[in-house]
C-alpha cells in the first residue's frame, strides 16, 4: 500500500486554526467563507502540505466523478471547522467548550485515527496517513492537529485578533515571550485598531479645545 509523506508530516499544532481562518472577518456582518467549493477545499489543503500535487489531482477527479459525495464532504469541512473555531475560541476567552463540539472533534478524529498506520522507512518508523482516494482525507489531519493543540502545553497561548469592532476572529498561537501578542497581523488588524484609536483621541482632543 502507498503512503502519503506529505500528509504524514502534519504535526502542525497551527493547522487546525489555520482552517478555521477559512472564514474572512468571521464575528462581522460580512463574513466571507473561502471555501465555496469542493476545489477550494482542495486548493487549501494543497497550500498547507496537507494532499500533494498528486493526490489533489486524484481528489478532484473523485469528486468529478461523485459530486454528491463532493459536496458532503464540503459540508462536514465546514461543521468540523465551526465546532474546532468555537472549542478554540472558548480556550482564548478562558472558557470551557461546549460538549456537542468536542463530540465532532471526537468523531473526526476516530476516523482519522482509523486512517493512521506506522510506516518503515530507512531512518526508522514514522506515523503516516494511507493514501486511499478517501474524499475527505484532508481533514484527518486538521483533526488531529486540533486534538494536539487541545492537549498540549500551547493550549494557553491559543488567542483571538483583538480587533473585535471589525469582526475579525482570526485564531493563532501567540509566540512572544511575553505573551502579548494581541493581531492576527500587524500589518492590517494591528495598524487598523491603532490608526482608529489615534484618529479618535486626536478628534477628541480637538473638540475639547
Amino acid at each position: 500500500m502507498q503512503v502519503s509523506g506529505t500528509a504524514a508530516r502534519q504535526g502542525n499544532l497551527d493547522l487546525c486554526l489555520e482552517f478555521t481562518d477559512t472564514v474572512d472577518w468571521r464575528t462581522s456582518d460580512h463574513a466571507k467563507d473561502r471555501l465555496v467549493t469542493y476545489a477550494d477545499l482542495v486548493s487549501w489543503s494543497q497550500r498547507k502540505g496537507v494532499v500533494d500535487d498528486k493526490e489533489a489531482k486524484r481528489l478532484l477527479r473523485l469528486a468529478r466523478e461523485e459530486d454528491v459525495t463532493a459536496g458532503g464532504v464540503l459540508e462536514k469541512a465546514r461543521v468540523l471547522r465551526e465546532a474546532t473555531y468555537r472549542i478554540f475560541s472558548a480556550a482564548a476567552h478562558g472558557r470551557k467548550a461546549g460538549p456537542e463540539d468536542v463530540k465532532i472533534l471526537n468523531d473526526y478524529l476516530g476516523r482519522a485515527m482509523a486512517q493512521m498506520e506506522v510506516q518503515m522507512t530507512d531512518e526508522g518508523y514514522k506515523l503516516g496517513w494511507r493514501t486511499e482516494a478517501l474524499a475527505d482525507r484532508m481533514l484527518y489531519p486538521i483533526a488531529k492537529s486540533a486534538a494536539e493543540l487541545l492537549t498540549s502545553e500551547r493550549l494557553d497561548r491559543v488567542s483571538e485578533c483583538a480587533n473585535e469592532e471589525e469582526g475579525c476572529g482570526s485564531l493563532f498561537i501567540d509566540g512572544s515571550k511575553s505573551h502579548s501578542r494581541r493581531w492576527c497581523s500587524m500589518d492590517s488588524c494591528g495598524n487598523k485598531v491603532k490608526l482608529r484609536t489615534y484618529y479618535r483621541r486626536h478628534k477628541k482632543t480637538s473638540g475639547s479645545g
